[in-house]
């Protein structure tokens, strides 16, 4: 096994001294067991495998193994080193008292050094061992062991941590600025006692002499107040990153990022007994009047094809797999700027660096990271984890640091996978914005560049070089320290209900100090230049007689109706529908709308194509105007389309060729429809860009070519009209071509 474990013991002072405070603050042995508890629960939540001891010096009793006479007194292992659980949780949180007796701080440290090394012996995996003391050095101690103590340390490698008052430093003479004397006790506003400051003086010569840290509860507790992770231990993905067919290099593949889950290690218990794990049956039943019950054994998946329901067994799925073979294969290189920035797929990152050992790969990898680097160049790979596993694509980033170079992969996606939308530009220019008052001045555009400047989190105020304000190392999931709360809580206390929010979490969901200081004068300023007017509702005037129209059951005003949202109209008719592939004739503009609010294929060019088919044929087939409402509705829907997703360009060449079919097919009075409801060019005023001038748009409409046409006769009049239908309908005649003919004239 890997020595990867850490052995903590936690030496906590409980004399009299740390249960004194001022009116009104925690006491230092309050802020000790809440270190401790923050220390245990995020062993506990990480799922470590560190194990912990607790040792408690100035104690009524002593029980320990170095105990003899008059030595080591007052100094008890409340619990041996062990993986933590909520037994220690609970000891800590109900069994740990002050008392009036008193020890030495040196003492303790001997007997958990001791306790470490013997509980350690002939046990593997144990990497470290870390001595954390909680005092604040107010009780008598003897240096006799000094040197004792610190070649023990040395010797054993354990390293030492401090939590308790601040340690101020002696030789500094204005004490770095600090209205607060030497002599006073920052977390507390006391003055420290000459017993304390003697024994601050000899845990600062220790730490000096084995390069130990202090903290003081005020740096400590926000430190420990977040739950970690459970930590999981790296396996290398080894695998030959192929470059054609010759080139091969050995490398190994490390999860950089991945994306954080629950554990689903939530068992469901009995209420009453909470030993008790309940268990699950399902069962299968027809849907018949015996509901049979079926086996498990006797049923297959199905999948509807249609209206059909196609069985797929389990063996059918399983010769269905895609097979590959575990690779890494460069399929390209392009320029890094063809790599967009919204194409990142995946959640993880991956770093590749060569394999252990092997100088060989090592230099042809870091030879082909800096050839990357000094080209601005990536690779586009293929990438296989196993041989039961889908392919995928990604792309290979050179990284090159101070102490070492890399490969970062990160995934991109298949056509599949891409979604296309268009959306119209924003109209900020002069000939876009046909409102006036709707184009932002100059001082608002400023305003709101200044603002996007203030908030900018990489970089710190006053500070040349750029740092970034909200680590995402340092930010945790407030969703998951939520819910380790609450787990937590209700460990210690079932009966109790949740707890109220943790400052610290709450503290994640507001902006940083920095910024919020930042960006205040320039909210102010915002508010200044965008002025917001509430707006009231004008009221219809209404007649009595349509007040009372629509009632309820008694007298009163009419009932107001629930306005329906357009989306949910047509009930289970629309939901029902087919899906839409062509334009056709009897709803055109709904398959229109449909076929461009398709998500998963851009059909822009195909919808209008069919659209500009529909809208002629209409107006061909139409027997006089009886047609000509339909087309114009569709004429209308296309151009505010065209708008909409600023390709006027499509509608232009359109009702241009359309308009030279209309004139020479004698359709004149449809194109005098399309004049009179303004649907000809689309200008620069409706969509910026469009080419056609408001006056060329203007032109288009009354520049008409007048080409001869043949009129009927005057004496074909209503009468003669009928008779001819009547005779046709007789079956005199086959068809309409013996009296209109279709060469062109009426």
């Amino acid at each position: 096994m890997a020595a990867n474990k850490e052995a903590i013991a936690l030496v906590v002072d409980v004399s009299s001294s740390m249960n004194v405070a001022p009116h009104g603050q925690t006491t230092a042995l309050q802020h000790a067991l809440d270190a401790i508890t923050l220390i245990l629960q995020r062993k506990m939540f990480s799922e470590s495998k560190d194990e912990v001891a607790l040792i408690l010096f100035g104690t009524a009793d002593t029980d320990n193994p170095l105990a003899d006479g008059e030595n080591y007194q007052n100094i008890v292992i409340g619990r041996s080193l062990g993986v933590p659980d909520f037994d220690l949780f609970e000891l800590v949180q109900n069994n740990v008292q002050a008392s009036d007796n008193q020890a030495d701080f040196i003492d303790a440290m001997v007997v958990a050094m001791d306790h470490l090394v013997q509980s350690t012996v002939g046990k593997k995996g144990f990497a470290t061992k870390r001595l954390i003391l909680l005092s604040n050095f107010c009780q008598p101690f003897a240096d006799d062991q000094l040197d004792t103590i610190v070649k023990g340390l040395q010797n054993s490698g354990t390293q030492l941590n401090i939590i308790g008052p601040q340690l101020n430093d002696d030789d500094d003479d204005d004490n770095d600025g600090n209205d607060v004397p030497p002599t006073i006790d920052n977390n507390f506003g006391k003055e420290k006692s000459p017993q304390q400051r003697a024994g601050e003086a000899m845990i600062k010569h220790i730490l000096s002499e084995v390069n130990g840290d202090s903290y003081s509860f005020m740096e400590a507790l926000p430190a420990l107040s977040y739950f970690q992770a459970r930590q999981v231990r790296q396996t290398a993905w080894k695998v030959q990153l192929e470059i054609g067919t010759d080139l091969k290099i050995p490398v190994c593949g490390y999860t950089k990022i991945k994306d954080f889950k629950l554990k689903q290690s939530y068992k469901k218990v009995y209420a009453k007994d909470i030993e008790s794990e309940v268990g699950s049956l399902r069962t299968y039943h027809k849907n018949d009047e015996e509901e049979t019950e079926v086996e498990p054994e006797d049923m297959v998946n199905g999948f509807r094809y249609g209206n059909t329901l196609v069985p797929m067994s389990a063996d059918d799925k399983e010769n269905m797999k895609y097979r590959a073979v575990k690779c890494l294969k460069i399929l390209g290189f392009t320029k890094a700027e063809n790599i967009k920035r919204h194409h990142y797929l995946g959640d993880g990152t991956l770093v590749f660096v060569a394999e252990k050992g092997d100088e060989a790969a090592a230099v042809a990898l870091s030879a082909l990271i800096n050839a990357l680097y000094e080209t601005n160049s990536v690779m586009i790979a293929r990438r296989v984890y196993a041989a039961n596993s889908a392919p995928r694509i990604g792309c290979l980033i050179p990284v090159i640091k101070a102490d070492y170079e890399c490969l970062y992969w990160i995934e991109l996606p298949f056509m599949e996978d891409l979604r296309q939308f268009t959306f119209g530009s924003l109209p900020l220019t002069d000939d876009a914005v046909t409102n006036k008052k709707f184009k932002p001045t100059d001082e608002q555009l400023q305003v709101m560049d200044d603002l996007i400047t203030s908030m900018d989190l990489s970089q710190k105020e006053d500070d040349d070089n750029s740092e970034e304000i909200l680590k995402p190392k340092y930010t945790f999931n407030p969703y998951f320290q939520r819910l380790y709360q609450c787990l937590l809580h209700r460990a210690l206390k079932p009966d109790e209900g949740l707890p109220e929010l943790s400052p610290l979490i709450a503290s994640y969901l507001k902006r940083p100090e920095e910024i919020e200081r930042r960006s205040e004068k320039i909210l102010d300023n915002i508010n200044k230049l965008f002025k917001l007017e509430v707006v009231a509702q004008k009221k219809e005037d209404q007649s009595g007689e349509a007040l009372f129209t629509e009632k309820g059951e008694g007298d009163g005003p009419a009932v107001k109706k629930q306005k329906l949202d357009d989306d949910l109209e047509g009930g289970m008719e629309n939901i029902a529908r087919a899906k839409v592939t062509e334009v056709g004739t009897v709803s055109p503009i709904e398959d229109f709308q449909a076929l461009l609010s398709d998500k998963d294929e851009d059909l822009f060019e195909k919808a209008c194509g069919q659209m500009e088919k529909r809208i002629e044929q209409i107006v061909m087939d139409s027997f006089g105007t009886q047609f000509y409402g339909k087309a114009s509705d569709c004429v209308k829907a296309y151009r505010a389309e065209c708008i909409k997703k600023s390709k006027p360009e499509t509608y232009n060449n359109f009702i241009k060729t359309f308009k030279d079919i209309l004139i020479s097919k004698a359709k004149r009075d449809f194109w005098d429809q399309i004049v009179i409801d303004k649907q000809g060019l689309i200008s620069k005023m409706e969509c910026e860009s469009s080419k056609i001038s408001q006056a060329d748009a203007d032109g288009f409409m009354t520049d008409v070519k007048v080409e001869e046409e043949t009129k009927i006769e005057p004496e074909d009049d209503a009468d003669d009209l009928v008779n001819i239908f009547c005779l046709v309908s007789m079956g005199k005649f086959d068809n309409y071509e013996t009296f209109f003919p279709t060469n062109g004239s009426e």
